[in-house]
């Protein structure tokens, strides 16, 4: 059984662009508030930021989502406006 989800747009540490996209993070809502989301974004913050080559990364939330704004602020993401669908609130962390 698996507790929390992070997809990420980047392949065996090689990174073909500067901006790598997190998709997906979810944790369990039966497991929400144990500490499991903060320590898998860390861990794929971290290895992201092991690559030099990477300059920017990004992630969506829905706007009525309160506690996902927080959490991610929390990390440094900076609200930059909406993603291009113009549904989600686009994110990013300047490296």
């Amino acid at each position: 059984m698996w507790y929390a989800y992070v997809r990420l747009l980047y392949t065996n540490r090689t990174y073909r662009t500067e901006k790598v996209s997190i998709w997906r993070f979810m944790v369990d809502q039966r497991y929400q508030n144990a500490g499991i989301g903060r320590t898998a974004l860390n861990l794929a913050l971290n290895e992201i930021k092991a690559c030099d080559k990477v300059k920017e990364i990004e992630i969506c939330y829905n706007p009525e989502n309160a506690v996902a704004k927080d959490f991610y602020s929390s990390f440094g993401f900076q609200e930059i406006g909406f993603d291009e669908d113009g549904e989600d609130i686009l994110a990013v962390i300047k490296l």
